[in-house]
């Protein structure tokens, strides 16, 4: 509980709660470990929940890697109503009479919504629009043309309609909205929809069971080599890590990316394999 740990740098898996942003969310983190910088993979709305990976100190450096290719949400899709945020939380645009909606339509449009698709961004988001984020243009009465991403959606599970609401699940790629996917299932039903209850269950190779939902628990706490287990790993000598220290590549057989570690166990660099050799792309030894 609390305190820094013997690491310059960390990861936490935060199970985040509703009604606070994930910025503050991840500053709690670092402060319980002593850690003044600090970042974390994948923002959740503040009304969301779920699964929030920290990163603190040199793990900063690592987001591309830790931050995983797929999440998995779970969420409510609130039928008859549209709001300007695309959830619950927000001013009221329309609301209409939903009790035609069946689990079966609901099922029906999925279908839709399942592979690579093009998804328009919310307007309430961080993404920018000529050199503002979307939420303060928004928040200036301002409705841009949001831009559109393309996303890939998988592993539906519907629930049962209950007053106008179904619970739904999904894994999604990065960047995928479920304020979006509510929206765009509603249209396809040819019914306002919303989302409500979002929460991310899993990240990459991370799940929200491995998570605390306080911010200084030292069983949430993973060491870098811990959080890159998903990576194949090699442990070098003194003299490749003097090598990699300076930016050099290093022999060895293998492709992709892969975790250097010392003999010590500690991370001393993130390499990419090019068949007869590994270039190291991230250093932390010195």
């Amino acid at each position: 509980m609390g305190g820094r740990p013997e690491l310059t740098g960390a990861v936490y898996l935060l199970d985040k709660q509703s009604g606070i942003t994930s910025r503050k969310a991840a500053a709690q983190v670092a402060k319980s470990f002593g850690f003044t910088k600090y970042g974390h993979c994948g923002t959740l709305d503040p009304d969301a929940s779920g699964l929030l990976v920290v990163l603190l100190g040199k793990a900063t450096r690592l987001a591309s890697y830790i931050a995983g290719e797929t999440k998995r949400y779970s969420f409510q899709l609130v039928t008859g109503i549209m709001t300007d945020t695309l959830d619950m939380s927000g001013e009221v645009l329309e609301k209409v009479d939903s009790s035609s909606v069946t689990s079966d339509s609901v099922r029906k449009a999925l279908r839709d919504f399942t592979g690579t698709f093009s998804q328009q961004v919310p307007l309430f988001s961080a993404v920018r629009v000529n050199g503002k984020r979307g939420y303060r243009l928004a928040r200036e009465g301002r409705k841009p043309d949001m831009p559109f991403r393309e996303v890939t959606v998988s592993r539906w599970k519907c629930g049962k309609m209950n007053n106008g609401r179904i619970s739904l699940e999904a894994t999604v790629s990065s960047g995928t909205y479920i304020r979006a996917l509510a929206r765009d299932i509603g249209k396809a039903i040819g019914i306002p929809a919303v989302a409500d209850s979002i929460r991310r269950t899993c990240s990459g190779s991370f799940s929200v069971k491995q998570a605390s939902c306080n911010p200084d628990s030292s069983d949430s706490l993973l060491s870098m080599g811990e959080a890159l287990k998903s990576y194949p790993a090699l442990v070098l000598s003194n003299d490749d890590v003097k090598r990699v220290s300076h930016g050099m590549s290093i022999e060895a057989e293998i492709e992709g990316i892969s975790v250097l570690l010392n003999k010590s166990g500690e991370v001393a660099a993130i390499g990419k394999g090019l068949g007869s050799e590994i270039r190291p792309v991230v250093v932390f030894a010195t």
